[in-house]
């Protein structure tokens, strides 16, 4: 407790921390700022009521946020090679695995109150929006709305933890935080890439042979890292309506989604562990 209590107080003083959830709600609020605008005129007023609102928000809280989840996690794994705190912990005695969990704990407990705060900005800039729109956007306290909160942050979470812990890991690894960054965005954007292009391949390969619009069924890069993830938000609130994606793939079970990213979050956390204590560090 020692131990985590240091870390979370050494995160509380890091720029980062307070920075990455400002660039968060800055950026959703631009955004929710615009549907407001736009729903003056179209039926764009129909996002921003409760409870389809909350697909809007959890697609800023847990798809943006993800990304700069990784990037803090990778600027925070990687900021004990640069300043030599390594030496410092194995000079005190303390277990190099014991401590590098310990820091992601932290990192995890700050992410989670950072993505509490968040979501809550996200209701009330619903209401912003629906002031600019001049719309009502209902209660987000009545009916299904509060099981669709929790649902949205149990759901959310493991995935943003998951996530962070890829960029956390890879930065500890290469003793780098501007490789745990770039990994990061590599898999967030590559993946989609990825899939884009080996369903534009299937679907050419199913027109060409004279049949219909054909359903794909589960394919295996729906199961990568940041790809499984998404999976796991699907099943939560979401906005009205499906990409292609949806339409064609078979999508992943909650069950099976949720346990392959808790399987990464370990992998990963496992990795830098034996990394660490295996890692050769001079004096």
């Amino acid at each position: 407790m020692r131990m985590l209590a240091a870390e979370l107080l050494k995160l509380r003083r890091r720029w980062a921390t307070y920075i990455v959830l400002v660039l968060l709600i800055v950026l959703m609020g631009l955004i929710f700022f615009l549907v407001g605008l736009g729903g003056r005129t179209s039926g764009a007023s129909q996002v921003i009521r409760f409870p389809q609102a909350f697909g809007l928000i959890n697609q800023f809280v847990f798809g943006l946020g993800s990304l700069l989840a990784v990037a803090y996690a990778a600027a925070i794994g990687g900021a004990d090679w640069n300043w030599g705190v390594f030496r410092v912990v194995i000079a005190r005695g303390e277990s190099r695995g014991r401590y590098i969990l310990v820091k992601y704990i932290g990192l995890a407990i700050v992410i989670l109150i950072g993505c509490v705060i968040a979501f809550a900005a996200g209701i009330l800039l619903t209401y912003f929006a629906g002031t600019i729109a001049g719309a009502s956007v209902g209660d987000p306290f009545t009916g299904s709305g509060p099981g669709d909160i929790a649902t949205s942050l149990a759901l959310g979470f493991p995935v943003i933890a998951e996530r962070a812990a890829i960029g956390f890991a890879v930065a500890v690894l290469l003793r780098s935080q501007l490789a745990g960054v770039v990994v990061g965005i590599i898999l967030y954007i590559g993946e989609s890439i990825l899939a884009a292009v080996l369903i534009a391949t299937n679907l050419s390969g199913a027109f060409s042979g004279g049949g219909g619009f054909p359903r794909l069924g589960q394919q295996w890069y729906q199961f990568l890292p940041f790809s499984i993830g998404d999976s796991v938000l699907s099943h939560g609130p979401s906005v009205t309506g499906q990409d292609l994606e949806g339409l064609i793939l078979t999508p992943v079970p909650l069950d099976a989604a949720l346990a392959a990213t808790l399987i990464y979050l370990a992998a990963a956390l496992a990795l830098v562990v034996v990394s660490v204590e295996r890692s050769e560090i001079t004096a």
